[in-house]
């Protein structure tokens, strides 16, 4: 089986969203089941970090996370880029359902 890829999850504080962030990291974790997306926490290094944020500020605080590769969801739109972005890291190659 192939090692998993683990994704640091950032929220921003939720004060302005114009999507669902939460649902919107759902999809991407039903995608890409081989993705183990968990809150992100400083000092530990993941191979992607996902920073979410429910408006086009992405006032998500990112002080002392640590990846390889970073994506911003700042709107709906962003989704695919983030499934892309995941899949091309080892995530799956499963489409989710909308």
């Amino acid at each position: 089986m192939a090692e998993r890829l683990t994704v640091g999850v950032r929220y921003c504080g939720g004060c302005n969203p114009r999507f669902d962030r939460v649902e919107a990291v759902r999809r991407l974790a039903e995608a890409c089941p081989r993705a183990e997306l968990e809150g992100a926490e400083p000092g530990r290094q993941y191979d992607l970090l996902l920073i979410v944020g429910g408006c086009s500020a992405c006032c998500a605080d990112r002080t002392g996370l640590a990846s390889r590769a970073v994506v911003e969801v700042r709107q709906e739109q962003d989704f695919d880029r983030a499934l892309a972005l995941l899949r091309r890291a080892g995530g799956n190659r499963r489409d989710p359902e909308r």
